[in-house]
């Protein structure tokens, strides 16, 4: 082997270690500080349209019990219960008066589906992936390499490896004559 190799690959064993530990803090740092509610399991999530509701809307007003957007995952059912003494439509549920509907959220996608019980006559779902272990690890999976090969490239700048056992002969030496 090289005498400059065995440097280099000790400097790179080291910051590929650094590079995976901060990387895996950072993401595990960032996951916790920004994670939604898409780190579970599917379940069912009821949405209740209270009596009156209809009544509101006719007057340009909104139920505060129903959110704007509704944030799924994959896999996840929506339950619709209507309360109202009218019948309502959410995209392509209707629920009669004193009915329910579900729907299920099958795919990744964001809608702005049609909706007789807001005032803007529309509901947003979002349906995203459920956030795993495994997808945690593939983003560090992802992340580590390049943050490997800048520390790695920027340690060479910084602090340049000798080559060791390498003499110079003494006439290309410098300030020697």
């Amino acid at each position: 082997m090289r005498p400059i190799l065995l440097p280099i690959l000790r400097r790179l064993l080291i910051l590929s270690v650094i590079s995976i530990v901060a990387v895996l803090l950072v993401s595990e740092l960032s996951y916790r500080l920004l994670r939604e509610d898409s780190s579970r399991a599917p379940k069912t999530i009821s949405l209740i349209i209270p009596k009156g509701t209809a009544e509101k809307i006719a007057q340009g007003q909104s139920e505060p019990s129903i959110p704007e957007d509704m944030v799924f995952v994959v896999g996840d059912t929506l339950f619709v219960e209507n309360k109202d003494v009218v019948d309502h439509q959410l995209g392509p549920l209707w629920i009669p008066a004193g009915k329910t509907a579900s729907l299920l959220m099958g795919k990744v996608s964001n809608y702005a589906y049609s909706c007789s019980f807001r005032p803007s006559q529309y509901l947003g779902i979002i349906i995203r992936e459920p956030v795993t272990w495994s997808s945690r690890l593939g983003a560090v999976a992802v992340s580590a390499p390049p943050t490997i090969v800048f520390l790695l490239v920027y340690s060479l700048v910084a602090r340049p490896i000798k080559p060791v056992g390498i003499s110079v002969p003494s006439s290309q030496r410098v300030g020697r004559a």
